[in-house]
């Protein structure tokens, strides 16, 4: 069986992405300069379906102008010897590992699906050392920085899915967040993971299975 996990508010108790942009940020006087101009435009454009691709690619540009594709690499490395480290406001959820382990251990295979940069999310997960897939979004180069390219969020997850050879549908689907509902309506046991009472009712009416209790 196929169990799918979301990263971000699922496994982590953060936004990855936004912490490793901050940190990036906040180290370079031009870059906090150059965000703080572009907040007051990229934020709303980051919190709308239709545009946020475009507020993501403006504030991950910011970020890693000047970086090439090794630097990239080591700059997500770094970051998570950081997290490892515990020298960083980012921690796994002690249940969302439990959860995980419990399906490696009864032999399901289990993939983590997340709208985060995909070389970001791999650098976290590696050091966990367990046999999970990792699909996130891919970036590509623009103007001397990265950009988003396939931004693997909502129904972008299931296709993510679908060309990595997983199929149309999944046994588990564990997820914090209601822009997963395609990857929730793709499983046959859907999780929505401390989504309260709203959740719920939202997730009854897109035709989803009663019981999705919070579970950690």
């Amino acid at each position: 069986m196929l169990a799918v996990f979301d990263l971000d508010g699922t496994l982590l108790d953060s936004d990855s992405t936004a912490l490793w942009l901050w940190e990036r940020v906040r180290r370079s006087l031009p870059r906090a300069i150059a965000t703080l101009c572009v907040v007051p435009l990229a934020v709303p454009m980051v919190l709308i379906p239709l545009t946020r691709r475009a507020g993501a690619s403006i504030l991950l540009w910011i970020a890693t102008v000047g970086l090439d594709e090794p630097g990239l690499r080591a700059s997500c490395a770094d970051f998570a010897d950081r997290f490892q480290a515990g020298a960083l406001p980012l921690r796994w959820r002690e249940l969302g590992l439990a959860a995980l382990d419990a399906h490696l251990d009864a032999g399901d295979r289990v993939v983590i699906v997340t709208a985060a940069p995909a070389v970001l999310a791999q650098a976290l997960v590696t050091p966990l050392g367990r046999p999970i897939v990792v699909l996130g979004t891919s970036l590509k180069r623009g103007a001397g920085g990265w950009i988003a390219d396939v931004h693997c969020r909502n129904q972008h997850k299931c296709q993510a899915l679908a060309e990595a050879g997983h199929g149309a549908r999944w046994a588990y689907a564990y997820t914090d967040s209601l822009d997963d509902l395609p990857l929730l309506r793709g499983a046959d046991r859907p999780v929505i993971v401390k989504g309260g009472l709203a959740a719920q009712r939202r997730l009854s009416r897109a035709g989803l299975p009663h019981g999705l209790a919070p579970i950690w």
